[in-house]
């Protein structure tokens, strides 16, 4: 084998590859002991669902426009609606079928009036409201009743058609919300609002336009839960792949160290940026991973090459796992380096546009595949010359 390494091999760049080589134990150490406070910090990252209004950068004009009338008039608001349908289980039953029904008017009612209670709600409308408008502030006492009362008022069946679909098989309660207001506090009180002894045979549900507290709880609620799945189908998915290509499960596991750590430390960078998960950035940990892992592949591949390395004696024995290793980082680092630096410069473009999110997107993964590097020089070295150092003690 020849000795001469390269350009790359000699100086500084050597000097850390010994060093991580011989020093595997303390290098470990300084990591996970790193590991660590990112992974506490990366736990504390909040996701957040967005409005339309974040999609577009703050120094457009209709964003000015938005502020200007925030400022000057009553506040913004948003639309939430709770909706109540009639859920008859038996065709010929005798459960409620029209939402005009005064058991059912009475339940709406109560939900509005238990919904203007929850902070940062502003107004709640409904069909009992029009109701007791023509009817001295009292809800009547029979279906027929309401029918005749409607009838006679060609006004208020025109205004009940607001809140009321043509089969009278839904209603809805029509909210005003504060815009500025914590999604999660709100949610809970209108769901704990409605949370009450409700008609037989009607059910209760909440919905909103896309700037509302329902949906922005939602989606934060579904980033949780489809980052948690896709993650966890794209660590099965490569750690197969890596199991193949090495035909063993022991490196295709220390190969994936890259992404564990390497995503690990990425977050923990976010959170300490301000960063949050939103719906377009949630995708980037799969993102990260897909093109981090490379990275320890080589490592892991190019030290078991060097590994298998002789002087062209086909009887000598292997060679040192210190000089492979340092072999090895010396010969991976500039190919590294260079893939990392495009992918880096290419995901940070994406900050050149006028799309806040976007420009999120691409911090994300350029400090995603930053660090994955990083792992992939150090604890995927560091483990490799240990693991080898404890088979060859044992041999």
């Amino acid at each position: 084998m020849k000795d001469k390494i390269g350009e790359w091999g000699k100086g500084p760049l050597k000097t850390y590859a010994k060093f991580v080589a011989h020093h595997a134990l303390i290098v470990l150490a300084i990591f996970l002991m790193f590991t660590i406070f990112m992974g506490y910090q990366a736990s504390l990252m909040e996701t957040a669902g967005i409005s339309q209004k974040e999609w577009l950068p703050e120094d457009i004009e209709v964003i000015n426009t938005f502020e200007l009338i925030a400022d000057q008039f009553a506040g913004s608001f948003t639309k939430t609606t709770i909706v109540v349908q009639t859920e008859p289980s038996y065709a010929k039953s005798k459960e409620i079928r029209d939402v005009r029904d005064p058991e059912v008017l009475r339940y709406v009612d109560l939900l509005a009036e238990r919904a203007k209670l929850v902070d940062g709600v502003v107004s709640a409308e409904s069909a009992a409201d029009v109701i007791k408008e023509v009817n001295g502030g009292r809800i009547p006492g029979s279906l027929r009743s309401v029918k005749s009362l409607l009838k006679k008022n060609e006004v208020a069946e025109q205004r009940i058609s607001n809140y009321i679909s043509d089969d009278y098989s839904m209603t809805v309660v029509r909210l005003n919300i504060l815009e500025d207001v914590n999604e999660e506090e709100v949610v809970a009180g209108l769901r704990e609002a409605m949370n009450i002894d409700k008609p037989h045979s009607v059910s209760v549900d909440m919905t909103g336009d896309t700037t509302s507290p329902v949906i922005m709880v939602t989606m934060q609620e579904l980033i949780k839960s489809t980052m948690s799945e896709t993650a966890l189908v794209c660590f099965a998915a490569i750690l197969l792949i890596l199991i193949i290509i090495f035909a063993s499960v022991k490196h295709g596991l220390i190969a994936l160290l890259t992404i564990v750590f390497g995503s690990v430390w990425a977050f923990g960078t976010l959170v300490l940026m301000g960063m949050k998960i939103t719906p377009p950035t949630s995708a980037g940990l799969a993102m990260i991973m897909g093109i981090g892992i490379d990275f320890g592949i080589q490592v892991t591949k190019r030290f078991r090459y060097e590994l298998q390395q002789t002087s062209g004696d086909q009887n000598a024995p292997r060679r040192n796992r210190e000089d492979a290793m340092v072999d090895s980082l010396c010969n991976v680092f500039y190919p590294m380096t260079i893939t990392t630096l495009a992918a880096v410069v290419g995901f940070k473009c994406l900050s050149l546009g006028k799309l806040p999110l976007m420009e999120d997107m691409g911090t994300m993964m350029a400090t995603g595949v930053v660090f994955c590097m990083v792992a992939a020089l150090t604890v995927v070295p560091a483990v490799l010359v240990l693991l080898e150092r404890k088979r060859e003690d044992n041999a």
